[in-house]
């Protein structure tokens, strides 16, 4: 099975559906931060038994750069960037990662993340394994260029970098999260989202 280019990306909804399942059955009994130890607990066995370790040698990849969240790799000749994402700005709770991701692909489609499977990164994190077309850039897009095409999307401005619909918050929407792609597109490569409270 070709998890990487599934037209439905089933495996990222599988592992939110055990991540809510888990929240679910723990209710208020645990604190929040228990959330998410055992949300990953859940992911791990879930890895384990399905076989969805990714191993990066396989991929034929190279590190490209580490941000806050992410490990990124890029190969197959350029077409692809994987990122290991430990979960970090996901907080107490895994499903905001899983709450981001489909809302990133819902607003900026022409750049998906398509989840493999799962990995260790070079700090022996447990990370999510995303994959994301690799974009042909021109230049980084300008902030004028972003508040255009998310007032485009519905989205208010509340601060340069940071806008809100009714039902998400899309923030460090910066140049270098958004590039400009040869063909004039713009690309949302790397912003963070998350629901309105």
């Amino acid at each position: 099975m070709d998890r990487t280019y599934s037209p439905i990306n089933s495996l990222l909804e599988q592992a939110a559906h055990i991540v809510r399942r888990k929240k679910e059955t723990t209710g208020t009994l645990e604190p929040t931060e228990g959330y998410k130890r055992g949300q990953i607990k859940e992911l791990i066995e879930f890895a384990n038994s399905k076989d969805l370790w990714i191993s990066l040698s396989n991929l034929n990849v190279e590190f490209l750069s580490k941000g806050g969240e992410n490990e990124v790799y890029t190969g197959d000749k350029d077409d692809i960037v994987v990122k290991l994402n430990n979960f970090e700005y996901a907080g107490d709770d895994l499903e905001n990662f899983f709450i981001r991701i489909a809302a990133h692909n819902k607003f900026f489609g022409n750049v998906p993340y398509q989840m493999i499977g799962f990995a260790y990164n070079s700090q022996q994190e447990f990370c999510a394994v995303l994959v994301q077309p690799y974009i042909l850039a021109e230049r980084e897009a300008t902030e004028d260029e972003i508040a255009t095409y998310m007032q485009a999307l519905g989205f208010e401005m509340d601060y340069y970098d940071e806008y809100h619909n009714s039902d998400y918050e899309v923030f460090d929407a910066v140049p270098n999260n958004v590039l400009y792609g040869i063909d004039g597109d713009l690309y949302f490569i790397d912003t963070q989202i998350r629901l309105r409270s």
